[in-house]
């Protein structure tokens, strides 16, 4: 079996997996460090690789750099790259990101000691003093610390009277080639959710020169709202604040309230929460955590995860114009025709029936977080292991507060980290740039700290020569290659 020894394996290339790698060669510049993806391109992931220039950052630039020790790192950058008048407050592409992604890796790697593997974990095996990484292509990879920075994965499937996995004109992943492709250009899409997701779905067939209608349909039919300048509000939340969330919701008004009072704006009181949210969600017990997920998380969504002002104007219009219909309730109903699909809905408010016939049914409903009923051969193998396990409300994997995964019989092991969104069930609030450019710091720190002295200074040891590990060669790829969905 061909196979190559690291002192950190890094399993996923999006942002997560990216920063880590980064921040460890910046700390421990003998270490020697993989990333396995399924990818070429660092950094790209679902959310940069997106071929649509007109999918912007959901952050202004002057937020988004991708290290916490140099807050204007990516606005500097743009500027020397993309256009040297980028403002602080503009929200700038995101294929763009991908090429800055990309670039830091260029500019950490330096030495022969990072390695990218274009390949996918079929299953591992792992003890305290390391753990077997073994690749669909038959190739092993022997790590001193393993890391999942797996990022989000595709919606979970509908349960829908007459819809089967089947069905042709129905797209599971948004994110697919062929979400998009064939549908005429004065069709009917319909979109199941109506999250960022759809948002950028809509964005996408406008760009496309789509002239047909889109119907976009969820539970409470709530749309992602714009960012707007607004002022600072002074943090409000204390350890004297209600442990409820019936009691921090009617505080959130009240800031609200004020607020509006000095001409400010919510956006303002939602921002406060900003530093601290991922400690609200750790100080409320489990049953009141359980409680702001059915009653709570959707309007928290639509307000905390805003979109660029040009997005929102965008999907304003299609709403104004008539070209999008928006609509509250749920789908009861798909029958799928030769050359059409007629979807029957039940109204939220008015209980009656409303039934569609469109080209297309997308799912829109945003990533699926239950790792129990999540198809990826890694997660599997883990779980029946007994490696990991879902972290109680089953938004991610069971983590300790270094990111540890813990086991089925409750041990954080030594070895097997988390970052990112599989931290969702400990944090909440963990699938943004601001949030996770900390966890690759803070990860990089400990494993800095925690791997022996030997490995930390150790030569790649590889024991055989037929492994096809080439060190990562960007060069004019990363800003002449259009990245893929």
């Amino acid at each position: 079996m061909r196979s190559s020894r690291f002192g950190v394996v890094v399993v996923g290339g999006g942002f997560s997996g990216t920063m880590l790698a980064v921040q460890l060669l910046r700390r421990v510049p003998r270490l020697s460090v993989a990333v396995i993806d399924k990818g070429p391109v660092p950094g790209s992931g679902l959310a940069y690789s997106t071929r649509y220039h007109c999918h912007l950052l959901n952050v202004p630039a002057g937020n988004m750099s991708a290290l916490p020790e140099a807050p204007d790192h990516f606005l500097l950058w743009a500027r020397a790259n993309y256009n040297p008048s980028v403002q602080a407050t503009a929200f700038l592409p995101r294929p763009l990101y991908g090429r800055y992604l990309a670039s830091l890796v260029e500019e950490a790697k330096g030495h022969d000691k990072f390695q990218w593997i274009e390949g996918e974990v079929s299953s591992l095996a792992s003890t305290p003093a390391r753990t077997e990484v073994h690749l669909k292509d038959g190739t092993m990879v022997v790590a001193k610390a393993l890391v999942l920075a797996v990022g989000n994965y595709p919606p979970a499937n509908l349960s829908i009277p007459g819809l089967s996995e089947h069905s042709e004109r129905y797209v599971r992943s948004p994110w697919s080639r062929a979400a998009l492709r064939g549908i005429p250009e004065n069709g009917n899409v319909l979109l199941i959710g109506s999250g960022l997701t759809s948002v950028d779905v809509a964005v996408a067939l406008k760009s496309e020169g789509f002239a047909g209608h889109i119907h976009i349909l969820s539970r409470r039919g709530l749309m992602p709202q714009t960012h707007r300048t607004t002022g600072q509000w002074p943090e409000f939340w204390s350890e004297r604040s209600p442990r409820t969330t019936r009691g921090l919701l009617r505080r959130v008004r009240e800031e609200v309230r004020a607020a509006a009072q000095t001409g400010s704006d919510w956006r303002a009181v939602i921002d406060a929460l900003r530093p601290v949210t991922q400690e609200i969600w750790q100080s409320l017990p489990l049953d009141e955590r359980k409680r702001f997920l059915r009653h709570v998380r959707s309007y928290w969504e639509i307000h905390r995860h805003r979109i660029a002002p040009e997005i929102g104007e965008t999907i304003a219009d299609l709403l104004h114009e008539g070209q999008a219909s928006l609509y509250a309730g749920r789908v009861t109903s798909y029958r799928e025709h030769h050359n059409h699909v007629e979807v029957g809905l039940m109204d939220r408010k008015t209980r009656s029936q409303i039934f569609l016939r469109v080209d297309r049914v997308i799912n829109c409903t945003g990533p699926d977080t239950d790792c129990r009923r999540i198809d990826d051969p890694l997660i599997k193998n883990l779980l029946a292991q007994g490696l990991a396990r879902p972290d109680p409300l089953f938004l991610g994997l069971d983590v300790d507060s270094k990111g540890a995964l813990i086991d089925l019989g409750g041990r954080a092991s030594p070895s097997l980290y988390g970052i990112g969104p599989a931290r969702k069930g400990l944090l909440w609030e963990t699938i943004a740039v601001p949030e996770i450019r900390m966890q690759a710091s803070e990860l990089a720190e400990h494993l800095a700290l925690t791997l022996p002295l030997q490995i930390r200074n150790a030569e790649t040891a590889t024991e055989t020569t037929s492994l096809n590990l080439a060190p990562l060669a960007l060069g004019e790829r990363a800003h002449d290659e259009e990245p893929v969905t």
